[in-house]
């Protein structure tokens, strides 16, 4: 891999945009103060490509910022990638994953995204595409501060997997399992084809027998397919016998229906004839009674007559009552209006009487409320101040909670040095000879 150019903003001492160009140059020395950002260069390097540097929280934004920004350019094997990686305050990282677009293919900027729907999975695919990691690229190609002699103090099983992955051998690894894989899967078919090869020559080896069992019950067949067809002929026989009783058992019940019903309309005729037979005995009687019926209708006529005078006077009777009734009506519900109207001016004259007399206890009420107002307003006032002055405390503590595992490291890593060197006896510098 071969860095081309890294920018950064926000990251650690880098506050304003900065980038460095590594194509200007051959070999480089970075010199400086301390907190100049010598090691941030680095640290950018690594946590653009892995996400990881000596901090990985919100400690690498800079206490001036709200996002940390790093973007690196770099050639690897003839094509050109870019990953932009940002670390906002408060919110979760993200990273972009581009390669560059050769000339001939290309478009409005240049790059082809390769990032992957996730941050987890865009970091593999980095880690893939370089064929090394976080913990491979500090102990080989990039040594942290203090820290040269670390791929030493490896356990050896890490010092094996770090020069696997140095070395390419893992593509070695992954053919080996492929091969095994291939292998168990040969064998595999050569088992189940051994035994279906076994099968067949079993079954070759009966082939006499099988012969003389098949012409055997190819005769059992054609004596049972014989048979069969004159049970089948038999069979039709019966099945058209049949048919034909079904028949024959479908028009008898045709018949009694038709029977049962020309029964039915005999009685009903005959019951019709005696009931003709009645009434006419019931009009031969009226006839003979005629001269009495006419007279009795005559009588009826001159009543009904007579009703009807009866029913006009009673109904203009009913009218002279009803106009009669209607002016006192009118009285009535007059005079129930007035008393209800009456009952509501007295409830309201008592209500005002009652409210006038409360009018200067409500008075005092109203400045009591006032004064109350006005202190609550104070006091919500005060209250907004303490809590703008609890939010820059409840700031205060998380760049405090945050600087403190930066600082509790470095205090680590210092307390070690100082047992190391008191350890030590009979040192000499190796820069100027004297003993320390």
């Amino acid at each position: 891999m071969i860095p081309l150019k890294l920018s950064l903003s926000g990251f650690l001492s880098y506050r304003q945009p900065v980038t460095l160009d590594f194509t200007s140059f051959d070999l480089a020395c970075i010199s400086g103060a301390n907190g100049a950002g010598k090691s941030s260069l680095l640290d950018a390097v690594t946590w653009a490509l892995f996400g990881q540097a000596r901090k990985r929280d919100e400690s690498l934004i800079n206490t001036a910022c709200d996002a940390a920004e790093v973007t690196l350019d770099f050639l690897y094997e003839d094509n050109t990638y870019r990953v932009h990686r940002v670390n906002k305050r408060g919110k979760s990282s993200s990273v972009d994953f581009f390669i560059q677009i050769p000339p001939a293919q290309d478009d409005s900027n240049g790059w082809k995204t390769l990032s992957e729907r996730t941050l987890r999975a865009t970091d593999i695919l980095i880690e893939k595409t370089l064929r090394l990691d976080y913990e491979t690229f500090i102990n080989a190609s990039f040594f942290l501060q203090g820290k040269a002699d670390q791929f030493a103090q490896q356990r050896p099983a890490d010092r094996k997997r770090i020069l696997s992955s140095i070395l390419g051998l893992d593509i070695w690894e992954a053919y080996r399992e492929r091969a095994s894989l291939e292998r168990r899967q040969q064998e595999g078919e050569i088992t189940t084809l051994d035994g279906r090869l076994h099968e067949i020559l079993v079954e070759l080896e009966e082939e006499t027998d099988r012969k003389t069992r098949l012409a055997e019950l190819e005769k059992q067949l054609a004596a049972a397919t014989a048979d069969t067809r004159k049970k089948d002929k038999a069979l039709k026989t019966l099945r058209e016998q049949e048919t034909a009783r079904q028949e024959r058992a479908e028009m008898l019940n045709t018949l009694k229906k038709q029977l049962d019903l020309t029964s039915q309309n005999r009685d009903r005729n005959a019951a019709l004839i005696a009931e003709r037979q009645g009434e006419y005995q019931n009009d031969q009687k009226l006839l003979d009674n005629a001269a009495e019926t006419e007279a009795a209708y005559q009588a009826w006529l001159d009543a009904r007559t007579k009703l009807s005078e009866w029913e006009q006077l009673a109904e203009q009777f009913r009218k002279s009552e009803s106009r009669r009734h209607e002016p006192l009506l009118a009285i009535e519900a007059e005079g129930a209006r007035l008393t209800q109207e009456l009952s509501s001016l007295e409830a309201a004259y008592n209500t005002l009487q009652a409210a006038e007399e409360r009018l200067p206890e409500l008075k005092e009420e109203l400045q009591s409320a006032q004064k109350s107002a006005k202190a609550i307003q104070k006091k919500m006032t005060e209250r907004s101040h303490l809590e703008e002055d609890i939010s820059k405390l409840h700031q205060d503590q998380a760049d405090a909670r945050a600087e403190n595992p930066r600082l509790r490291d470095e205090m680590k890593e210092l307390k070690e040095r100082i047992d190391q060197l008191e350890g030590v006896e009979g040192a000499d510098c190796p820069l100027c000879g004297q003993s320390l």
